[in-house]
């Protein structure tokens, strides 16, 4: 898109739609999970050169244009010169738009189009729903040869119970913001965690920390390695780059306090490794 537009000497621009088509259609909203927040989005593609980013609002109206109606607003009142599209995407009332569809359309108006074909690794097709099962499995290195990042969570770090600062091992409790972000399986994971703009070794659990709380919420904490300062009411990102082992249940506190240092030791020897 960014070629494209540079070689037209036009702007390049993504349209995006909030809240997520899925909700406002009651398409099994329950199991909606998002990859990234707009906020995420926005700075993913800002930092691939987008110029525009508009973010719609999407309701049931907007929802009932066809997909000619929708085209020619983009073409005719946005001013739309070159559309790129992926090879599965269908758009307008009843999904009735396609690429052929478009190509059709672009015989009369002044525009052009451009498909993107379905892009494989490893003789796998690369889809948002392989990346969503690769972190529900926790699999987050699968997930990142298909995202080609580390996924993220951002979260603005809130008052816990203290249970790791007596185990020696102080955690920050995340808050994530949306519901529908998608929160990879429970368990260990090595991570880098930043604060303030760095980067730090860290590692972070994700569970309902049945040891303490067997009826317990799903929590998200993280042990920033070798970090001295105050976290509580900072925003942190975490990137996740390995799974370190499952969540499980321990019999004491000493057992568990046990766990976590021999956590922390393959968490450096991962970091360690060449």
């Amino acid at each position: 898109l960014v070629k494209e537009a540079r070689e037209r000497e036009c702007l390049a621009s993504v349209m995006t739609f909030d809240p997520h088509p899925r909700l406002v259609l009651n398409k099994d909203p329950q199991l909606l999970r998002l990859l990234n927040t707009q906020e995420e989005k926005a700075r993913k593609m800002e930092a691939l050169g987008l110029d525009l980013l508009f973010v719609v609002p999407f309701d049931r109206e907007f929802s009932n244009q066809t997909a000619l109606e929708f085209l020619e607003r983009l073409v005719l009142q946005l001013g739309v010169v070159h559309l790129v599209i992926g090879y599965n995407h269908r758009f307008g009332k009843d999904r009735e738009g396609d690429f052929d569809f478009l190509l059709e359309q672009s015989k009369r108006l002044p525009f052009t189009v451009q498909e993107i074909g379905r892009h494989a690794l490893d003789q796998m097709a690369v889809s948002s729903t392989k990346i969503r099962m690769s972190l529900e499995a926790g699999d987050v290195a699968l997930a990142q040869m298909f995202l080609g990042y580390s996924y993220t969570l951002t979260g603005k770090v809130v008052h816990g119970d203290r249970v790791g600062r007596r185990l020696g091992y102080p955690t920050a409790n995340l808050e994530i913001e949306d519901p529908q972000k998608l929160i990879p399986k429970s368990g260990i994971y090595a991570v880098h965690a930043q604060v303030d703009g760095t980067w730090f070794k860290s590692m972070a659990y994700i569970g309902p920390r049945p040891t303490l709380h067997p009826t317990g919420p799903s929590v998200v904490e993280v042990h920033v390695l070798d970090y001295q300062g105050d976290l509580y009411g900072k925003e942190l990102c975490i990137r996740f780059l390995s799974r370190l082992r499952d969540d499980r249940k321990f019999e004491s506190l000493e057992e568990l306090q046990a766990q976590i240092r021999l956590d922390e030791s393959k968490t450096r020897l991962y970091f360690d490794k060449p």
